[in-house]
């Protein structure tokens, strides 16, 4: 099994930075052949995958026991090229963000809307991969791929977003 996306996605996204948020994380921990082999794809194209310390700390926040919070703690090392810092020009565009999304923005994490002010920060040089669709709407975010992955449980969907 792979994963399957456009096969414009790699051509597309080359030479720029992809994002990732917790789920596909957890997602790779739980399939990390199909997600190994799709990552090492999008590496050989130059894309830089990348992720900050919010979605680490998210990631890493409930563990039973340390070999688990340990074995988290190398998921996102073995994946990321580079921890993105989150600077306070982020912080300043999580409010202009908060005014963007209004009442739609109720029920976001913080981490999302750290998630949404980088890719405002980096424009055109940053995507977004998520499998939380809803937190990322369309007024303002735009959808450039969608990605389909096996799961045990299914076909898990993730997007690919970028600031308008």
């Amino acid at each position: 099994m792979r994963i399957i996306y456009p096969p414009t996605l790699v051509t597309y996204l080359k030479n720029k930075h992809l994002l990732l948020d917790t789920t596909v994380f957890r997602d790779a921990a739980v399939n990390p052949t199909v997600f190994k082999n799709f990552f090492n794809e999008l590496k050989e194209a130059n894309i830089t995958l990348t992720t900050n310390d919010f979605v680490k700390y998210e990631l890493l926040k409930g563990f039973s026991e340390l070999s688990k919070y340990k074995a988290k703690e190398e998921v996102v090392s073995n994946i990321i090229d580079v921890m993105l810092p989150v600077v306070p020009q982020t912080f300043q565009l999580v409010y202009e963000l908060i005014k963007t999304y209004g009442i739609d923005g109720t029920a976001l994490s913080l981490t999302d809307l750290i998630l949404g002010a980088t890719l405002m920060q980096f424009k055109e040089n940053i995507y977004l991969m998520t499998r939380d669709t809803t937190d990322f709407i369309q007024k303002i975010f735009d959808l450039t791929f969608i990605i389909n992955a096996p799961h045990p449980k299914g076909i898990f969907t993730y997007g690919i977003y970028q600031y308008k």
